[in-house]
């Protein structure tokens, strides 16, 4: 019985022990179960690109006809060596082609089942964990701490520098999935091939998430009472009206809570700073969260987010007049900042 826990999840896919042949993966991250997944099949098949060594089958085929698994199992490979299947699993069980699997051990395949965060107590995972050449392996999100070792070991292997600002920028722009960090952050590299220091604007070019990201930032500064250059260069750049609407009244909303976080916790602004981080605005300034959790009260907050709501809806309606609706309502708000 094998159950590899999240922490443990890398070091064993990094070298799997040879007695296993079935492995399930499986984790909230459809990108790090797939990647682990394909982890191990690289450690067990010379070429996972050859048709003859490597082949992937859908759960649903799997459960429709539950000898198609055993079949491939026992299949050998044209030119001989070891032969490896994944299955990635869907709403329709496979434990019945699994159980058969689990009853008559191929001689030399490897079986890779992937599937979405299951509980200890699921059919499937207990039938993998409980197998004598079984093995179970949770994928956890990547932490905060997981995403920073990502982007300093990308940057430094491809001899890339980046200023504080850029790297907050990919910071907050990544982690969902791990595939796409990875694919996003390849496409930083090539886009800055023949320069070596990458600046927020490389990122806000590039980089998924770090348009909205753009118009935050200028959202933040309307927060502090500025509603001039920045939102000025915002429109001149190709700026989207919706999206900075959008973005005030999302940070509205954010700013409120997190306010409401403070007075709940005592007067204790980290704990805001904490809310905020949550919430999607970790690209911020430290010392700027601060100073505006200091700067507004809830009830100020409050006061803004059914007139941003009406901007938004107004803009909506209206195409032509979007960019005058965004104008005013982050005029709106920055006048509201001066006066504190």
């Amino acid at each position: 019985m094998v159950a590899v826990s999240g922490r443990e999840a890398e070091r064993f896919v990094a070298s799997p022990p040879e007695n296993i042949f079935l492995f399930l993966v499986h984790g909230a991250d459809a990108g790090m179960v797939r990647e682990r997944a394909l982890a191990i099949v690289g450690k067990r098949v010379d070429d996972r690109h050859d048709p003859f060594q490597f082949v992937e089958l859908s759960g649903d085929a799997v459960s429709s006809d539950p000898l198609t698994l055993l079949d491939e199992a026992n299949t050998t490979p044209l030119f001989g060596g070891r032969r490896a299947i994944l299955v990635e699993t869907g709403a329709k069980s496979v434990i019945p082609a699994v159980t058969s699997l689990v009853s008559a051990p191929p001689a030399a395949c490897t079986v890779v089942l992937t599937a979405s965060a299951l509980k200890k107590d699921a059919p499937l995972r207990k039938l993998v964990e409980g197998a004598k050449q079984g093995a179970g392996i949770e994928c956890l999100p990547d932490t905060e701490q997981d995403i920073h070792a990502l982007v300093d070991r990308t940057l430094r292997e491809a001899n890339l520098v980046a200023t504080p600002e850029a790297r907050a920028l990919l910071l907050a722009a990544l982690g969902e999935d791990r595939l796409m960090s990875r694919a996003e952050l390849a496409k930083l590299v090539l886009y800055m091939h023949g320069r070596e220091h990458v600046e927020a604007a490389d990122v806000e070019a590039i980089v998924a998430h770090a348009s909205s990201i753009a118009s935050d930032r200028v959202v933040a500064a309307a927060f502090a009472g500025d509603a001039g250059e920045t939102l000025d260069a915002y429109f001149a750049q190709g700026g989207d009206a919706g999206a900075i609407l959008f973005g005030a009244l999302r940070y509205a909303v954010a700013l409120h809570r997190a306010r409401l976080t403070i007075e709940r916790e005592s007067g204790r602004t980290d704990a805001g700073v904490t809310a905020l981080f949550r919430a999607g605005f970790g690209f911020m300034h430290r010392a700027l969260m601060e100073e505006q959790l200091k700067a507004w009260t809830s009830p100020r907050l409050a006061a803004l987010i059914e007139p941003l709501r009406d901007a938004q809806t107004r803009a909506r309606a209206n195409a032509a007049s979007a960019q005058m609706e965004a104008e005013r309502a982050l005029w709106r708000v920055a006048k509201a900042a001066r006066r504190r």
